[in-house]
């Protein structure tokens, strides 16, 4: 929402700076569409309790957002964590390392990881292709 929108939707005049602080409001409830947002400041006002929920909502979204990018990278660490064990099992013959490998992405995952790889595929590999495929 533009600083213009607002003013539009609320038939107030705000100044850059404000507006600033109001965007940084809209922006800690992204579930509320503009109109909704509009019609709720027109109600509420510049209200202290609105703007301290705003910042700790702003907060926790930020921590949110780091939590899930964590997230991401541990899922990503995993992923190569796989693929070295189904390399390792493929190297030494080891069914424990190609187990826990599919333990973390899946049989699909690691069959498909064996064909690109060009990684001989085992009987339990070829069942896996047969009893998914028919």
């Amino acid at each position: 929402m533009t600083k213009f929108e607002f003013e539009d939707l609320t038939g107030l005049k705000v100044t850059e700076e404000e507006y600033k602080e109001i965007e940084k409001m809209y922006y800690a409830v992204p579930n509320m569409d503009k109109h909704e947002f509009c019609k709720r400041w027109r109600q509420t006002g510049n209200n202290p309790l609105t703007v301290e929920l705003a910042k700790q909502a702003t907060i926790a979204n930020g921590m949110l957002e780091e939590r899930n990018n964590e997230l991401e990278d541990c899922h990503s660490k995993m992923e190569e964590l796989a693929w070295f064990l189904i390399g390792k099992a493929a190297a030494y013959d080891d069914t424990d390392f190609y187990k826990e490998a599919i333990r973390i992405v899946g049989h699909k995952a690691a069959v498909l990881h064996k064909i690109k790889m060009g990684y001989p595929l085992w009987k339990e590999d070829r069942d896996y292709i047969k009893n998914n495929l028919a």
